[in-house]
């Protein structure tokens, strides 16, 4: 089969072009992922503050801060577990518990919430997948209420 230069040149300028394309397509991705994240995540920053550093509401905390926090710093599996299924409320230093959120967050908002805080609080850059997200409910589906956090490992 002959190859006229022109297709030649073509392909293979695709070939050298396809990792920059990719790196595009992936820096959309996570614009996305953010933009939706951080317009879904307003709903927590009524408890934990538009800064993650949580709020106060005469003299006790209304819930943890979640600037620094290893949960955020870690591989997403926890943050999901909290965010999908709430935490219990253990002792008198909040004032409250966190609802779960997982009837609330299809996937793909779940893993934008979490790429969101994880970027912005967690040291990370990377984007969590509406997979990823679908994996972890799947895998939490058996955890019936809140969970305590002295019972994830932090």
């Amino acid at each position: 089969m002959k190859v006229d230069r022109f297709t030649l040149l073509f392909v293979t300028s695709l070939l050298v072009l396809a990792p920059a394309w990719e790196a595009i397509a992936d820096e959309q991705a996570k614009a996305t992922a953010m933009r939706l994240g951080r317009m879904k995540a307003m709903s927590c920053a009524a408890c934990h503050g538009m800064d993650g550093k949580g709020i106060e509401r005469d003299g006790k905390w209304v819930a943890p801060g979640y600037a620094d926090s290893e949960i955020l710093k870690g591989d997403g599996r926890e943050l999901a577990l909290i965010i999908l299924k709430g935490v219990q409320r253990e002792d008198e230093d909040y004032t409250g518990a966190m609802a779960g959120m997982g009837e609330i967050y299809d996937d793909r908002s779940l893993a934008a919430v979490m790429t969101w805080v994880r970027n912005q609080w967690g040291g990370h850059d990377d984007v969590v997948t509406a997979e990823q997200a679908a994996a972890w409910r799947k895998e939490f589906e058996g955890v019936t209420g809140p969970v305590a956090l002295s019972d994830i490992d932090e």
